[in-house]
């Protein structure tokens, strides 16, 4: 069984099913996903295939596109970090669509158990690593992050971990799930790579977390007055500026220079940027332009992608990756932070998280806040010792 799940409001969301096709891409081959079989396929044709899809033009019908990290380094020029073997993206055709109101749930909460986590040694080395870069002028901010290791006691049925997780308020504005017979990647992201509607390209980083207290407007008048939380955004807002502009000739424009986002306990800040097109955009375009989002990358986007290749000793998979929607002449975007792997018979989940760092940063607390979006993600599934 093969399914998608989209948050389409506070009340609703949209499920797909009937796959028509399934393919998970690697470098030289393809998984078809329906039949099980392996079959020749150079990444070449799949990127053909990208640059053949309008982002003015309708899809026949719905379909998502799972783009990992990895697929970025190879479109960044660093395809000799990218191994045979690493999976860069998953395409799903689907045959019915429906709208559906949020679910009751069977469950109660996921009993998650966590397995492995970073240890402080472990990120304090590799955050001296990043100074040292900082210090020389290599970069300005990277985005460093970690692997956190969960189990169930027991297998749960992905209907109700599905069920469960749309039950929830509050979900992420680009909140996702997709089955595919054992894993499941299930994203509560708050973060929008690129959406395109009439002839506009958005984009809206996400920069700068703190803990949200009873208040959040006395917590957003402390994060206001935070230098180093601003300049975080400020560099990563003119990184997308330019991304944009590698779409078009018109310049892009900040609409919102610097605003509140509210998720599970934590405060965010963001802007929103957008562009006027003015000519045929493909697919594949605007993942070079674009992919991977600057804020889970850092500045400037392909040094900073060779400094996490360094200090980051595992694959970041679909975390940092993005997940596309295209409905009809709707294209929406999501970066997967936020996002969890399942694989459902062994009971493992494994939940990406970590933070930009800069020469303003102190790694204690970088350690703390990576914590805390973690707790944030645990408490929206009501795990044992999370409650909101």
């Amino acid at each position: 069984m093969i399914y998608s799940r989209f948050k389409w409001n506070e009340n609703s969301f949209l499920e797909l099913s009937r796959p028509k096709s399934a393919f998970i891409y690697f470098r030289t081959t393809r998984l078809n996903l329906i039949t099980g079989f392996p079959e020749t396929y150079r990444l070449e044709l799949f990127l053909k295939r990208l640059e053949g899809i309008e982002l003015q033009g309708k899809m026949k019908t719905p379909t998502v596109f799972h783009f990992y990290y990895d697929l970025g380094l190879i479109l960044m020029g660093l395809g000799h970090t990218v191994d045979e073997n690493t999976p860069l993206a998953i395409e799903i055709e689907y045959e019915d669509k429906k709208f559906k109101k949020s679910p009751k749930s069977r469950l109660k909460s996921i009993p998650l158990k966590s397995l492995e986590r970073p240890s402080w040694s472990e990120y304090k080395s590799a955050f001296n690593h990043i100074q040292e870069h900082l210090l020389n002028g290599n970069c300005y901010q990277v985005n460093l992050t970690y692997p956190y290791d969960f189990e169930t006691e027991e297998v749960i049925d992905p209907r109700d971990i599905a069920d469960f997780f749309f039950a929830q308020k509050g979900l992420g504005a680009y909140a996702h799930l997709t089955f595919l017979g054992d894993e499941m990647i299930l994203s509560n992201s708050p973060e929008c790579l690129f959406q395109y509607q009439n002839n506009k390209m958005y984009t809206m980083p996400i920069k700068g977390t703190m803990k949200r207290g009873k208040d959040w407007k006395k917590d957003w008048e402390k994060m206001k007055a935070d230098v180093k939380e601003e300049g975080e955004l400020n560099m990563i807002t003119d990184l997308l500026r330019n991304d944009l502009n590698r779409l078009d000739k018109p310049e892009a424009r900040v609409i919102k220079k610097r605003s509140p986002l509210l998720v599970p306990n934590l405060l965010h800040q963001h802007s929103v940027l957008s562009v006027e097109l003015t000519q045929k955009i493909s697919l594949l375009k605007t993942l070079e332009s674009l992919f991977p989002g600057g804020s889970v990358t850092g500045a400037p986007k392909k040094r900073v992608m060779e400094i996490i290749q360094e200090v980051e000793r595992y694959s970041r998979g679909i975390y940092c990756g993005s997940t596309l929607l295209c409905l009809n002449d709707k294209k929406i975007a999501s970066i997967n932070i936020r996002t969890a792997q399942l694989s459902i018979m062994d009971r493992l989940w494994r939940y990406g998280a970590g933070g930009g760092v800069t020469l303003l940063s102190r790694a204690p607390a970088e350690y703390q806040e990576m914590e805390e979006k973690v707790a944030s993600f645990l408490t929206l599934l009501a795990a044992p010792g999370y409650k909101a």
